[in-house]
Order: C-alpha cells, then structure tokens, then sequence
C-alpha cells in the first residue's frame, strides 16, 4: 500500500459546499494582500497594528506581495481539485493567523483584531480537518 492510497486523494469538486468554504480564505488573504499594497493605512489599521508613516509603507507591500502569493499557492491547488495538496497547505497556513494573533496580544493583548486572526485560524483548522478527513 503507498502514501496516495491510505489518504483520501479524492478531487474537491467546485459544486462541493467544501469546495466553497476552502475558497473563503485564499480569496480573503488575497484580497488583503491587494489591500495592504493600495491602501496600507487602512490594512494595517484592521490588522490590528496602525502603521502612518510613509517611510513603513514599503514593509506593508511587501506584506501584501506574500499575503497574495499565498492565497495563489493554495487557490492554484484547490482549482486543480487537489483535494490532498490543498489540505496540507490549508493546514500548514493555519500558522500565519495564529501567529498573527500572537503578534497583537503580545503588543495589545486581547485587542479586537486577535479574535479576527484567531477566529480565521479556527475557521482554518475546521476546514483542514474536514479537507483531511478519509471518505
């Protein structure tokens, strides 16, 4: 028996609820991306950390380059219906938010954005679990 045929390698077809509910989160941190690159006043106010100075903008899109490189890397996955890639990544991922909230609390502590960076990351671990799930 190989590693393809004790997982669940099945497609993720785009008429599946969980097709759908995986796409929330790339499309997201994507749209983020784009965000932080046209407006990084704005995103970095509702990331939870304001940033005003000019001189930091550079950092912001850069920030935005690797949020939409992200959200790329799983959505070229998940549009191939790479039912198993896409949950590895899916899982992998969930790091960012988490570490994101860690991020604020350590700077804010229970500040309203941590819920929004911890809140994604559960939303993440939800999906992961049913992406890993076997049939």
């Amino acid at each position: 028996m190989n590693a393809t045929t004790s997982f669940d390698s099945s497609t993720l077809k785009r008429n599946s609820p969980l097709f759908w509910l995986t796409l929330l989160v790339p499309v997201g941190i994507i749209a983020i991306g784009i965000n932080f690159i046209l407006n990084p006043v704005g995103a970095s106010t509702a990331y939870g950390i304001p940033i005003h100075d000019p001189a930091a903008f550079p950092f912001m899109w850069i920030k935005g380059i690797r949020d939409i490189f992200s959200g790329l890397v799983v959505l070229t996955f998940l549009f191939r219906g790479d039912r198993r890639t896409t949950a590895i990544l899916y899982a992998l991922a969930i790091f960012i938010p988490v570490g994101d909230g860690f991020v604020i609390l350590s700077h804010f502590g229970f500040a309203p954005p941590i819920f929004i960076h911890w809140g994604t990351a559960l939303y993440m671990m939800i999906v992961a679990a049913f992406l890993l799930r076997r049939k």
